[in-house]
């Protein structure tokens, strides 16, 4: 639940519809920049970290900085004090460059690297079986058209990869 004063701010940034509703909040608009950095410092983390601990991982100037970002995120209700004063992570929220990527116990990966490997096994196993058979016109098309594919998806989880938040 957000509070009140919260709320107030929010609408008023017009990262809210509504007061009524907290389902309307805009993430991608309330979260972004440093506060975006904070945020992937603590799923990053996946454990409670302490204002001064993220002052110091990000490289903050101050932990009233990090305290800042921090109330911020927490009035979003994205993520909330434990009983020793820690933040940790209390929803997650799809935004910016984490829609591009899967959690899969502890390792974060790029959603391209799956069609990547179904398509490169897909053109090996057309390589292997077929290619042993006379070559003619539509095998050239398919090996145009596979080689294509398996390029454009490789190329397409690097890049991903490259732009990755964490």
């Amino acid at each position: 639940m957000l509070k009140v004063y919260g709320k107030r701010i929010l609408n008023r940034r017009g990262m809210m519809v509504s007061e009524q509703n907290d389902q309307s909040i805009n993430y991608e608009t309330a979260i972004k920049g440093t506060t975006l950095d904070v945020y992937f410092y603590l799923l990053r983390k996946k454990e409670a970290a302490g204002v001064r601990e993220i002052q110091r991982g990000l490289g903050l100037s101050s932990p009233s900085v990090s305290s800042y970002h921090l109330e911020k995120l927490e009035t979003l209700g994205v993520i909330r004090k434990n009983r020793f004063g820690n933040f940790e992570i209390a929803k997650k929220v799809d935004i910016g460059a984490l829609n591009q990527f899967i959690l899969i116990r502890n390792y974060t990966l790029p959603r391209f690297l799956f069609y990547a490997v179904f398509v490169s096994i897909l053109f090996a196993g057309y390589l292997l079986f077929f290619l042993t058979l006379p070559l003619t016109t539509s095998k050239v098309f398919a090996l145009l058209f596979g080689g294509i594919a398996t390029i454009i998806c490789w190329v397409e989880t690097y890049l991903s990869w490259q732009k990755r938040p964490f």
